[in-house]
Formats: structure tokens, C-alpha cells, sequence
């Protein structure tokens, strides 16, 4: 089934952006208007620098630590993880269409190209090439060949829209005033959530709306991440995308 989101594992991701207020879509505006509103603030953040923190739980793992990152558009991302007491536990770098994984507690990196093979699954989390930046910057958009929605209603505050594919269903909610994406929900064929995206925004006073937290649950995989964002900075120059691995590192390279 398409896009499932961020990745995690030994290591996590952020991301997070104030973006101007959008004009709220009157009542008879089309879902087609909508969808043409929330796809054009893909392109609001160009670059963010961010810290905070984030908690996983599964059958296997439970664990909480912090992360900082750092993105450039259109395709480079550089994330580092650190567990309890400062413990560097993960690293991850996307660049030039490639991801490079390294864990700290086996001394292992993971190569390979973002458009090759799968990319590894982490704590259960799958991760989809096509979603990294948006997610990091809290910018979701809806795919090229999502124009007509199956049903397009409102509710509490919301605009919710659905799409039907041969394998399952996608749900939509778009909060009515910034005209971003809240929450999406993939639904398989039998009718039961498999996986869960949801976006918290803050609105302020000047009328930007700021990413403060992300939760994704895998419901089969009984996986859940949060995420939350607790300094940040965008659209000014960020630091080199260096991912720095020790020289005795195994390597493993996925093509």
C-alpha cells in the first residue's frame, strides 16, 4: 500500500514548521480546492534546524531519548539520536538520493539507494522515501493522483477526505483554518486501520501555525512513535550534512 510514514529505530526523526494562514475555503469550495491549498504549502520551509524528543514503543522496544535535526530541500536530511544520559544511540543521513543508517550499539551501517530495494524497516516502522521531507517539516501533501476524493464532508473542524484504492482506503483530515494535514489513517481491504498519522499544530498570535508533535502508530505491528519538537529554527543557512562514522564500522550496503 502507498506512502507509510517516517522512520525509526535506534534512531528517530523530527521535523517542524510555522507556516502562514491560508484563506479558509468557503462552504461551497470544491475538495479539489482544498487539496490544491494543503499541496502548496509543501514548499514553505526550505530549510530547519531542530531539536526534541521522542519515545517508541513495541513488543520488542521500549525506549525515550532526544534527537537534533537538520534538513535542506529538496532531498537532504541528517538526523542524530541520543538515548537516556546522552548516549548516542543512531544516526541517519539522506543525501543525493541515497540513505546512510548507522548504529552506534552495533557499530553498523546500513547503505543504500532511496529509490533502490526497500529501505530497512526500524522498530517495526516502515520508512517511505517520498515522505521523509515532508514529514520532517510537517508539510504533508496529498499524492499526484489523489484529485477526486471518494467523499468530501466536515467534521469537528475538520475537513476529512477519502480515497479508495484496490488494496484498502486513505483518509484525510485537514484542519479547516491553516489548511494542513492533521491526520491520515490507511485502512486496509478489511476495513481495519493498519497505520495512523496524526499532526499536532500550535496557532499563534501572528497567525503561523508551528509543528508540535507527530504520532504514528503501526496497529499490526502494535508499534507507536511520538515525536515532539522543542527548538527550532527555519529558512536560514544549517550546519553540514555530515553523518560521521567510525572507520571500523561494519558496513552493509542495500542495492
Amino acid at each position: 500500500m502507498k506512502r507509510v510514514l517516517v522512520f525509526c529505530s535506534l534512531l528517530a526523526l523530527s521535523g517542524c514548521a510555522p507556516t502562514k494562514e491560508l484563506r479558509r475555503p468557503a462552504a461551497n469550495e470544491s475538495a479539489q480546492q482544498v487539496i490544491d491549498a494543503v499541496n502548496s504549502r509543501r514548499h514553505d520551509v526550505t530549510t530547519l534546524e531542530a531539536k526534541g524528543s521522542i519515545s517508541v514503543e513495541s513488543p520488542s522496544f521500549t525506549s525515550s531519548g532526544s534527537f537534533e535535526l537538520r534538513l535542506r530541500r529538496p532531498d537532504s536530511v541528517l538526523v542524530d539520536l541520543e538515548g537516556p544520559f546522552g548516549i548516542h544511540v543512531a544516526s541517519a543521513l539522506f543525501a543525493k538520493g541515497r540513505y546512510t543508517f548507522y548504529n552506534s550499539f552495533k557499530n553498523e551501517v546500513i547503505e543504500g539507494e532511496v529509490k533502490g530495494s526497500p529501505m530497512p524497516a526500524f522498530m517495526n516502522i516502515q520508512l517511505a522515501a517520498d515522505d521523509v521531507i515532508d514529514t520532517f517539516c510537517g508539510t504533508r501533501t496529498f499524492l499526484t493522483n489523489e484529485i477526486s476524493p471518494d467523499s468530501f464532508t466536515v467534521r469537528d473542524n475538520s475537513y476529512v477526505l477519502l480515497f479508495r484504492q484496490k488494496k484498502g482506503s486513505t483518509e484525510y483530515s485537514v484542519d479547516t483554518q491553516a489548511l494542513l494535514i492533521t491526520g491520515i489513517v490507511h485502512i486496509d481491504s478489511a476495513g481495519e486501520v493498519w497505520s495512523e498519522e496524526l499532526f499536532e499544530y500550535d496557532r499563534r498570535a501572528d497567525g503561523t501555525s508551528a509543528l508540535q508533535a507527530i504520532h504514528l502508530n503501526q496497529e499490526k505491528m502494535q508499534t507507536s512513535v511520538s515525536l515532539s519538537y522543542d527548538d527550532l529554527h527555519l529558512n536560514g543557512p544549517v550546519g553540514p550534512l555530515v553523518l560521521h562514522v567510525p572507520s571500523d564500522a561494519r558496513r552493509v550496503t542495500k542495492e
